[in-house]
């Protein structure tokens, strides 16, 4: 029964059922826009879902948005984009790519943008030449952290704070 099961699956499987019904409309172009898809979900569920949503929501001429403030959101995206790119320079090692990032899930950077709104601006997170994310607030938030937790680190053996 949905609601004995852990929030994130009473929260994601509504969104699953609908998108699987609307992916197999294949007669028309879909565009699928999903707010914060990462509520409720640990990480690993997180890139699970993410692998799900590209390959259901991309097939085709299908369009997926989605927004979130998950960096592992992010930093499964990059690893979606940077198979693509592996494969696409190393075709003959395509296979084993897939073992690593399911095939289904690639995300051709020349088919991708990522952006952040912040201080009434947008200003695009993509590094053009890399292809991927570059760095931004989610990844400096957990770098302030770490610095953070290192400094605490050092307090702690009585060594000098950076």
């Amino acid at each position: 029964m949905l609601l004995e099961t852990a929030s994130g699956i009473q929260s994601v499987t509504p969104m699953l059922v609908l998108l699987e019904h609307l992916s197999r409309q294949k007669e028309q172009v879909q565009s699928f826009i999903i707010e914060e898809p990462e509520l409720n979900l640990y990480p690993t569920a997180q890139q699970g879902l993410m692998n799900w949503l590209v390959e259901k929501c991309t097939a085709g001429e299908n369009d997926l948005t989605i927004t979130t403030h998950s960096p592992y959101i992010l930093s499964h995206l990059n690893l979606l984009l940077y198979a693509y790119q592996v494969a696409e320079n190393h075709p003959d090692r395509a296979d084993d790519v897939a073992k690593l990032v399911p095939r289904e899930s690639w995300i051709n950077p020349k088919e991708f943008a990522c952006y952040q709104v912040e201080g009434g601006g947008v200003q695009s997170l993509v590094d053009e030449d890399l292809g991927l994310i570059d760095n931004n607030e989610l990844d400096a938030l957990s770098g302030d952290a770490a610095d953070a937790f290192d400094n605490l680190i050092r307090l702690s053996k009585s060594v000098a704070v950076k």
